[in-house]
């Protein structure tokens, strides 16, 4: 069990290290569900351009504003995974929205984090990173 666990962070640590990665290629190419899924892609058994062309049309709250695109991949991973007892998935959409004032749309996560002072990179990689440490905490109920 504890060999279990050790790995599953080890995974954890490793899949937030590629997401970020990616967001730190020059010029920036990957959009925010891009790098969860190219993160995952060796998992799924996806080609990394397989990964990104999935997730291409996700970012920015699918390009309108609308649910963020780390939250929209992050649920397509889990999917991957077999993960989708409505009640889980509902914990996981809860747990996102709870951390970030019930907001889960890009337009308004971005619009508090900007009324705070921050920077959108900043807060879209904080978004990555979070939905990468959900979906291997779900893994691992």
């Amino acid at each position: 069990l504890h060999r279990l666990i050790r790995r599953q962070r080890q995974m954890c640590i490793r899949d937030r290290k590629k997401a970020m990665e990616l967001r730190n290629e020059q010029p920036m190419v990957h959009n925010c569900a891009q790098t969860i899924m190219c993160a995952y892609a060796d998992e799924l058994g996806l080609s990394e351009d397989m990964a990104g062309a999935i997730g291409s049309n996700f970012g920015g709250g699918m390009k309108n504003g609308s649910v963020c695109g780390a939250i929209t991949s992050a649920l397509m991973v889990l999917g991957a995974k077999g993960i989708d007892d409505p009640a889980k998935i509902n914990q996981f959409r809860k747990t996102i929205a709870n951390n970030h004032e019930g907001n889960i749309n890009c337009v308004d996560l971005l619009r508090v984090n900007a009324a705070k002072g921050g920077d959108k990179k900043t807060h879209c990689d904080c978004m990555i990173k979070e939905a990468i440490e959900l979906i291997d905490s779900m893994e691992n109920k």
